[in-house]
């Protein structure tokens, strides 16, 4: 992120600190960063570079040393579909919301990255990001102009979508149900030319340490994505997010104590920084965000709002 701000001449670390994200020094850090603060971020980028393409720039800023060599495994892999499934398996170390899905499709293989939450939730240059960080990844695996035989995007067409176009190099098709890369099976069975399998199991070793280390801590990561699935349905209880979580309610009581938080604090939390990227996406109405978080009423989300905030959902909506 900072090095593809910088390619506008923006200071990316003090962008990232204005959303509370402190970058360390040397630019390397092992802890994870909030999925909902990051987003916030994703919005004030393309605000500051006026570009709706943003995110291409900031998957074009990928090397096979990203992401604790996700990257080098995935260019060491047997073929194509081995370095997919590879990604699809640790695709944890990008980030624990979500998941990346690999299924057949009429037209070949259908690479599909689903995210929890409202349509709309998530800045469009995040998901332009993420199927071009797909595509990043699978061009370090062989040379040539190695390109998807379709895009399927959630996001409206930008009104330039250039960059996007020379980017992908196929058909994007805009407005989908969900942000998917298509590629034909012969690309996918093609034998790579750095394929290693000795190099890609002990790749394969480094993050999976690295996983093991952090899958244990992850529980605020793990509630929070649970709850924000199940908000349309109304505000879970703690029993009910145990349960989905294949936990006792006590276990995740404790877990939750010891990171210092509590279940109903959590959900506060969670609304909160949802009602903001709600609110913030254009088209969303306050009745609409409320249903999305699990009110019962307008008037109630909007009581809860201003005890969050210290505004109305509609001043906040207008900047006042």
């Amino acid at each position: 992120m900072v090095r593809a701000l910088a390619t506008y001449g923006v200071d990316g670390a003090a962008l990232l600190e204005e959303a509370g994200v402190v970058v360390p020094e040397g630019g390397a850090a092992d802890e994870r960063l909030r999925s909902l603060a990051m987003q916030q971020v994703w919005r004030r980028a393309v605000e500051v570079t006026d570009d709706e393409a943003f995110g291409i720039t900031f998957a074009e800023q990928l090397h096979p040393a990203s992401l604790l060599g996700l990257g080098f495994t995935c260019s060491v892999s047997n073929t194509l579909r081995d370095a997919f499934e590879r990604l699809v398996r640790y695709y944890r170390v990008i980030a624990s919301a979500g998941e990346v899905v690999l299924e057949d499709d009429d037209d070949g293989l259908r690479l599909a990255y689903r995210i929890p939450g409202a349509r709309g939730a998530a800045a469009p240059a995040s998901l332009d990001a993420a199927l071009a960080l797909y595509v990043q990844l699978a061009r370090l695996t062989q040379p040539g102009e190695l390109a998807p035989a379709r895009v399927e995007l959630q996001r409206e067409a930008p009104n330039d979508a250039t960059r996007l176009d020379a980017f992908f190099r196929c058909p994007i098709r805009y407005d989908q149900e969900e942000n998917a890369l298509i590629f034909d099976r012969e690309s996918l069975e093609r034998p790579l030319p750095m394929a290693n399998p000795d190099l890609a199991r002990a790749s394969d070793q480094v993050i999976i340490d690295y996983l093991r280390r952090h899958e244990t801590d992850d529980t605020l990561g793990q509630v929070r994505a649970a709850i924000i699935d199940w908000l349309p349905a109304g505000a879970p209880s703690q029993a009910a997010i145990a349960k989905a979580l294949n936990t006792s309610s006590r276990t995740l009581q404790r877990k939750l104590r010891a990171s210092g938080v509590t279940f109903s604090g959590l959900l506060e939390d969670v609304r909160c920084e949802l009602a903001q990227q709600y609110l913030g996406a254009p088209g969303r109405s306050v009745s609409e965000v409320a249903y999305l978080l699990g009110f019962s009423e307008p008037s109630n989300f909007s009581r809860s709002f201003k005890r969050w905030t210290g505004q109305t959902p509609q001043a906040f909506q207008t900047g006042g």
